[in-house]
C-alpha cells in the first residue's frame, strides 16, 4: 500500500519555485496527475502559477513571498527588466509603474504573465541594447542601465506620453557617467544624444 503524503511534504521536497513537469520527476506523477495535484494546490493557495503556459510555480510552502523575478527568468531567460521600474530603482524618479515592464526576445520562450507587462522584442532591439544590459545576481532579472532605460522610453514617445514628465526625473542623481551611457544609448538606438542638461530646463 502506498503510504500517504500530505501536500505539505511534497512541497517541503520541491524547491522554492518549480515546474510542473518536476512533479513527473519527484514523484513519479503522469501529466494528468500533476495537473490536478497543481490545481488543488492552487485552490489552496499552497503553490501560485507564474502564468500563460509557462509552467513555473512558487512553492508557497517553501517561501510565502515569492521571488517572481527569478521565476521570470527560470520561464524567459532572455528577459530584462526595462522602462520607468530601472529609473524607480535606480534613484532617478519617484515614480512607481503599475506592473514593472519586461522585454522578452520575441523569437525564444515568451509568455505573457500576471507580475509582469511583457513586451516582446525582436532580436535586434536585444542586440542594440546589450552593450546597456547590467547583470545582477540570480534573484534579479538584468536591467537596462537607467540611462539607456530612459532612452529607450523616449525612442518611440514624447515626454508625457511614456508615463514622465522631466519634472518626474531626479536630476540631480544623474552625473559625467550617466551622459557617457546615455550618448551611448542614443547612439545605438539611432537617436540625437542631446545633453541631459537640456531636460532639466524643460522641469522648471
Amino acid at each position: 500500500m502506498t503510504p500517504y503524503i500530505s501536500a505539505h511534504e511534497r512541497l517541503r521536497s520541491l524547491p522554492e519555485l518549480f515546474r510542473g513537469s518536476d512533479l513527473t520527476v519527484r514523484h513519479g506523477f503522469d501529466s494528468k496527475t500533476a495537473s490536478q495535484y497543481l490545481y488543488l494546490w492552487k485552490e489552496r493557495e499552497l503553490v501560485a502559477p507564474l502564468g500563460g503556459h509557462s509552467d513555473v510555480y512558487a512553492n508557497l510552502v517553501r517561501n510565502p513571498q515569492p521571488q517572481w523575478e527569478r521565476a521570470v527568468l527560470m520561464a524567459m531567460p532572455s528577459a530584462v527588466l526595462v522602462g520607468i521600474e530601472v529609473l524607480r530603482r535606480a534613484g532617478w524618479t519617484t515614480q512607481i509603474p503599475s506592473r514593472p515592464q519586461v522585454a522578452v526576445n520575441a523569437s525564444q520562450r515568451r509568455y505573457r504573465v500576471n507580475p509582469y507587462e511583457m513586451d516582446f522584442r525582436g532580436a535586434k532591439w536585444f542586440k542594440q541594447a546589450a552593450q546597456g544590459i547590467v547583470r545582477h545576481a540570480k534573484e534579479v532579472l538584468p536591467s537596462l542601465h537607467p540611462a539607456w532605460a530612459l532612452a529607450d522610453l523616449l525612442r518611440d514617445q514624447e515626454w508625457g506620453e511614456m508615463g514622465l514628465h522631466p519634472d518626474d526625473i531626479e536630476w540631480g542623481a544623474l552625473d559625467e557617467a550617466a551622459q557617457e551611457q546615455w550618448n551611448q544609448a542614443c547612439q545605438a538606438y539611432g537617436m540625437t544624444a542631446e545633453p541631459l542638461g537640456k531636460f532639466i530646463a524643460y522641469s522648471r
